[in-house]
């Protein structure tokens, strides 16, 4: 007798059903989304989802206390044992198609607060898009990536992730989708939406595992304005500017592992300069 083919749940975006009417302007652009996704797909997704000892064990990055472990799409593709719900999804949130959508929400917002991206870049609607290790900027303008992320349990003592900081200057967006367990009982590990305070300010950086800089800013330089939860099926995307400030709140000790997806659109060269 021959098996049905094992059925799982269409790919539907992140962004299906989100409008302008949804963005929040207060500190700076973006939105949060709850149930942002049909339950079912939801649910595959999360069943599936490598953690950080898998991830580790295939990038060759030790387990640590409160650390990042990056699953970038290629690896997700690549890998005969990742769900083929992971798969699709990847591939459909580092596409063409996905830009369009993010561009159809945000793109007057973010030429508000960067008036020279097309000059530097080219017309945004006109980008040649592509995947991050896949591609290159030799044949591709922007490239997009979906990554699973875990961050590993934390041990010793409580901390955050990382403090207040603004995103890379050559991303386009940054996006979180979380997909917190339900037995997750750790408090922290929210997003933590920041302004600046009056005066001057000055980042700091420091040097990524991939290569280029990270840039942070000493808390007595902002203030907080609202806290996103970390909550299951939960978006958070926003367009990347100077003013687009964030962090992760301090997790208690807990030997869950924060789980998420992250969204980025990489360009060749920076938008602005962050005035170190």
């Amino acid at each position: 007798m021959t098996q049905a083919p094992v059925s799982r749940p269409a790919v539907t975006s992140l962004l299906a059903g989100v409008t302008k009417a949804d963005i929040r302007r207060d500190p700076f652009p973006h939105v949060v989304i709850s149930d942002a996704l049909p339950q079912e797909l939801y649910d595959a997704l999360a069943k599936s989802m490598p953690t950080a000892e898998y991830i580790g064990e295939r990038i060759g990055k030790p387990i640590t206390s409160n650390e990042r472990y990056n699953y970038m799409s290629e690896m997700i593709l690549a890998d005969d044992t990742m769900a083929q719900v992971w798969k699709d999804f990847a591939t459909y949130h580092a596409s063409p198609a996905f830009y369009e959508e993010f561009l159809d929400l945000f793109q007057e917002d973010l030429l508000a607060n960067l008036p020279e991206a097309e000059k530097l870049v080219g017309p945004l609607r006109e980008l040649r898009v592509g995947r991050r290790n896949r591609d290159a900027f030799e044949t591709h303008d922007i490239l997009l990536d979906c990554t699973a992320v875990i961050n590993s349990a934390v041990t010793g003592r409580p901390s955050a992730y990382r403090g207040p900081h603004v995103d890379k200057p050559h991303k386009l967006f940054g996006g979180l989708f979380y997909m917190r367990l339900p037995e997750d009982d750790a408090t922290g590990g929210d997003l933590v939406l920041y302004k600046y305070r009056p005066g001057a300010h000055k980042f700091h950086t420091s040097a990524s595992e991939y290569g280029d800089n990270r840039f942070d800013i000493d808390p007595q330089f902002v203030e907080e304005v609202t806290t996103v939860p970390y909550r299951s099926n939960t978006l958070v995307l926003y367009p990347i500017n100077p003013l687009a400030l964030h962090g992760v709140s301090v997790r208690c000790l807990t030997q869950h592992q924060r789980r998420f997806i992250a969204l980025v659109g990489d360009l060749p060269r920076q938008l602005f300069d962050l005035a170190l």
